[in-house]
């Protein structure tokens, strides 16, 4: 490596959803994990209740889906409401589980299970392999909207709940990168999150349908940042790779291997660094503290519920992955989602921070160290489930979902009657407000789509008319 030059020339992010560090890694034996002796008090309020000890015992699939709104977490950090001291005993887990589990205290001890790593050997292997960050912290305690604003923004704009109706105004790395004339690109599953970020219609070229970042990797056109949203609600065969409960983990895991094999066998693999993270606990038992020192970004708070965006979230797995970066490393640097935007900075050169909070984060470019890139980096990731079927899966994240459904129509795969979680219930407001800004006369539908199948239609209908492209 040439000094005071960095080898990497891309930068590709994809953040998953609502896990958080001990519930992925804290069975790893790297970093600061789990002893053993950790757990939450049925009632943390009552010295002698029963007390559940974590385990390495957690399932693919977790229903209820736990709750992580900004007075959930606050439950579940401090044991109750107005109780905010310091360090956060991390103790209203299970006792906010069984809130969520309408009073079954059997479901609400489960929140206490986490991963065994050889369940997850895609994330492992990365994070055995490469750089695992055991500091990373949401921006938010709270859910998906506000830390992954502050992913692209720094700040939620004084907003800390899942709100598609506020108007965003704030500045994002995306306009900075704009301005600065680096190339960045967007790719989603079904719907961007973040599109509300964008007001000049110029930019909304930058927002790609899933299938094409690997068009693009092909035709040598990857963007110098590429962000990379999974896909959010079930759609005939092509399952949600979000992780989000109640979503099958191992889709998630299906993503992740073909991202990482993708990237390792392209032509761009020594000029890269690939971050692999998640926006938010979701909900999941965590033990260390979050800090309470935070900058505020931009003097904005929030008045219902109150909050003053000086405390971060819930820790959440995050994996550096390069092979300019040294095996099995553990970087315990205190990171949040405004480290991204920091980093950006930092590698493209960018002159100025975006708020004070991604101005104070901590940049972790640091972590490329190597003279010589790795040569025994693994090629491909291994992954658990039945061969073909992972096959047809991997496959269909090559394939415009909604382009084959026309051709095959409603014989191709089985409608998800699946009821939609908060977060979707999001997506489809999102929805409603796209239509609105395309000037479409289409009736709003939030409130009356109930199931995954018709919501995955209407926000992909509503994000084409939003393009132009319908």
């Amino acid at each position: 490596m040439t000094p005071g030059k960095s080898p990497i020339e891309h930068l590709v992010v994809l953040m998953l959803e609502n896990r958080s560090y001990d519930h992925m890694f804290g069975y790893l034996g790297r970093g600061e994990g789990l002893t053993g002796q950790e757990y939450n008090q049925i009632d943390p309020a009552d010295p002698g209740s029963e007390k559940v000890y974590i385990s390495n015992a957690s399932g693919y699939i977790t229903e209820p889906n736990p709750s992580h709104d900004l007075v959930s977490v606050e439950k579940q950090e401090y044991g109750e409401v107005g109780k905010i001291v310091t360090p956060a005993p991390m103790n209203g887990f299970v006792k906010m589980q069984i809130e969520t589990a309408k009073g079954d205290v059997e479901v609400g001890k489960r929140i206490m299970q986490c991963f065994n790593p050889e369940m997850i050997p895609a994330l492992s292997t990365l994070a055995n392999e490469f750089v695992v960050c055991d500091h990373w912290h949401a921006s938010v305690p709270g859910p998906t909207w506000p830390n992954r604003f502050f992913a692209h923004a720094a700040t939620s704009d004084g907003v800390c709940s899942d709100d598609a109706r506020h108007l965003y105004n704030m500045k994002s790395i995306f306009d900075s990168l704009s301005e600065n004339d680096v190339s960045w690109n967007l790719y989603y599953g079904d719907i961007p999150q973040c599109i509300l970020l964008q007001h000049e219609a110029d930019q909304l070229s930058h927002f790609k349908s899933f299938h094409k970042f690997f068009e693009d990797l092909e035709n040598g056109e990857l963007a110098s940042y590429t962000f990379i949203e999974p896909r959010f609600i079930d759609f005939l065969n092509w399952k949600a790779t979000d992780q989000h409960p109640p979503h099958d983990v191992r889709f998630g895991e299906y993503l992740v291997a073909e991202v990482y094999d993708t990237l390792r066998l392209s032509a761009y693999w020594e000029k890269l660094l690939l971050v692999v993270l998640y926006d938010e606990h979701g909900g999941f038992y965590d033990h260390v503290p979050p800090p309470d020192n935070v900058p505020n970004p931009d003097g904005k708070v929030s008045d219902d519920p109150p909050f003053d965006f000086t405390r971060l979230g819930v820790r959440v797995p995050a994996v550096l992955v390069s092979p300019w970066v040294e095996k099995g490393r553990v970087d315990s640097t205190l990171y949040e989602h405004a480290s991204l935007p920091a980093t950006i900075r930092v590698l493209f050169n960018l002159p100025n921070a975006l708020t004070a909070r991604d101005q104070a984060a901590n940049t972790f470019e640091k972590n490329v160290t190597r003279t010589e890139p790795r040569t025994d980096t693994p090629e491909l990731l291994p992954v658990l489930g039945e061969k073909n079927a992972i096959k047809r899966l991997r496959e269909l994240l090559h394939v415009d979902a909604h382009q084959k459904s026309r051709l095959k129509q409603l014989l191709y795969g089985r409608r998800s009657r699946a009821s939609l979680t908060l977060y979707q219930k999001s997506l489809v407001e999102l929805a409603d407000r796209l239509n609105e800004e395309a000037k479409s006369n289409q009736p709003a539908r939030a409130g009356q789509i109930l199931h995954e199948h018709d919501a995955a239609i209407h926000v992909h209908e509503s994000l084409m008319r939003f393009l132009g492209k319908k």
